[in-house]
């Protein structure tokens, strides 16, 4: 159990908020003879303090016995019951059509969470599975190979193809043969969630009688693939290499019939900043942008990358300024933009060959418009990625 750390289920102030003894107990009551075993008795549970300790206890101490189901229910209702949760799950249910007239309006977000989940816990689920992917930032973006686009009811398809290869892949390198997929439409993306297997671990634990133990588990892993429908480019969030690749490379072959019809080669190349004479062209949405950072392969007997920082680099690295930037590939760019609604100006970062930074929710459909209007997009269908940037 160490690896969840529930993020609400394991706070104090979370447990005093919710009504222990009408809707938590709900919730609880199918595991009843697990909690007694545990010297809990679930239906003594009152909303006052001392309740929401003796619960704290259970959920934040590793318990090799809790049921999986159990713990499978807790760790989904946890991503949704607060308040930015309690926006997703209305909206799922609007496009799903789903009624919750039928929940109080005087109930908190916590307990809001509970009572949907106990009516409609598909829709629960739904919500935690786009909240997961949405915590998602860094993808490796891959191009495709030609101009060939496919829809949500095929990208479905050849996930559910994929599966079937990547249980053993996961199997075969130690990670058991788990392997969980949620896909849906958000805009002209189509969002990929895989839940997987991670490397078996094992920590020294110390029982409630003070004996020293073993506690052996295995955490969950979540990646996530995007693809874009329009631009037929691949995102993947992966911290393995080898998962990206397999990744790519089922997709591909179930979609398209090639394991490499994503390509390899360079997403992003950032060559425009030296000939753009400094300027940076803005797009709707932005009402400014600064060049930040620039790190620069220099490939000599000193160092192999130098790196710049500056308020405005703009005219520096296009040779517009007094400090002069060494020759070589720009490998890394920073931006900060400020954008037309408002605020603080946010960081957008480019790492080649093909990572692009920012804040996807807020931010993604300008952020892209915004490089591409640069040049910063490399385009065309060579495998190397060695082609004229848009």
């Amino acid at each position: 159990m160490a690896q969840h750390r529930f993020r609400l289920f394991g706070n104090l102030s979370f447990l005093q908020s919710i009504d222990k003894a009408g809707i938590l107990r709900r919730l609880l009551t199918e595991h009843r003879v697990y909690f007694s075993r545990q010297g809990l008795d679930i239906d003594s549970l009152s909303n006052d303090d001392a309740s929401a300790r003796q619960l704290l206890g259970f959920f934040t101490r590793p318990d090799e016995r809790m049921p999986g189901n159990l713990l499978r229910d807790l760790y989904t209702i946890d991503q949704v019951a607060d308040e930015d949760g309690h926006e997703r799950i209305f909206g799922e249910a609007e496009r799903l059509g789903i009624d919750l007239a039928s929940i109080p309006g005087d109930v908190c977000a916590g307990d809001f969470a509970i009572l949907v989940f106990l009516e409609h816990p598909k829709l629960i689920k739904i919500s935690h599975e786009k909240t997961i992917a949405r915590q998602v930032k860094r993808y490796y973006e891959y191009r495709s190979r030609d101009q060939r686009r496919f829809g949500l009811a095929e990208v479905e398809a050849a996930t559910e193809t994929s599966k079937a290869a990547l249980g053993p892949w996961f199997e075969q390198r130690k990670r058991t043969r788990k392997c969980e997929t949620f896909v849906y439409q958000d805009g002209d993306e189509v969002r990929i969630l895989i839940t997987h297997g991670g490397l078996f671990r094992a920590d020294g634990n110390i029982t409630d009688t003070l004996e020293l133990s073993r506690l052996p588990w295995r955490p969950q892993k979540h990646d996530s693939i995007i693809y874009d429908t329009m631009t037929g480019i691949l995102k993947v969030h992966a911290r393995l290499d080898a998962e990206r690749q397999v990744y790519r490379e089922t997709l591909g072959q179930a979609l398209a019939s090639d394991p490499g019809f994503f390509l390899a080669g360079a997403c992003y190349t950032l060559e425009p900043l030296r000939s753009n004479d400094g300027v940076l062209t803005l797009v709707d949405g932005i009402n400014a942008a600064r060049l930040t950072e620039v790190v620069v392969e220099v490939d000599s007997t000193e160092c192999r990358q130098a790196q710049f920082k500056g308020n405005d680099l703009s005219k520096t690295v296009a040779g517009c300024g007094d400090t002069p930037i060494p020759a070589g590939e720009i490998v890394r760019a920073c931006f900060a933009i400020n954008y037309t609604t408002g605020g603080r100006a946010r960081n957008s970062e480019v790492r080649l060959p093909n990572v692009a930074d920012h804040d996807r929710d807020r931010d993604g459909i300008i952020n892209q418009d915004f490089l591409r209007a640069n040049g910063f997009v490399v385009t065309g269908d060579d495998a190397d990625g060695l082609v004229d940037a848009a």
